[in-house]
């Protein structure tokens, strides 16, 4: 019994060059304006709604779009010497220091940052 889900060439007849791939290409560029169409029009909110009834296909869409080589960094304080915390802790102070409720704007520094803290071995 011959296979009759494979395609059969027509005897003496071919496809002119180029034609397949371009039917491809525009069928393609068709479905995406098609999508980008009614992402547009409906987007925000149907990704809202996946988001709140169907976070596990929610997840799977955000990872379908971002690189496949992403490298995330995360800085763990345990590799930062009690020096680097403390200037770190520093400068978030200054930073925050017009936000503070002292005279001034400038909160006095923390245990941590003045170097009173707790001690630690290294």
């Amino acid at each position: 019994m011959a296979d009759r889900t494979a395609p059969r060439a027509r005897p003496g007849r071919k496809a002119p060059a180029g034609t397949t791939k371009r039917t491809k290409k525009t069928l393609g560029d068709d479905f995406l304006d098609a999508v980008r169409a009614d992402f547009r029009a409906h987007g925000a909110g149907v990704i809202a709604a996946v988001r709140a009834d169907k976070p596990d296909q929610y997840l799977k869409i955000v990872q379908s779009v971002l690189p496949k080589d992403l490298h995330v960094s995360i800085d763990h304080l345990e590799t930062l010497s009690d020096d680097e915390i403390r200037r770190r802790i520093r400068g978030l102070e200054a930073v925050l220091g017009p936000f503070g409720d002292q005279p001034g704007g400038t909160p006095p520094l923390s245990g941590a940052a003045a170097g009173t803290g707790p001690k630690t071995q290294d």
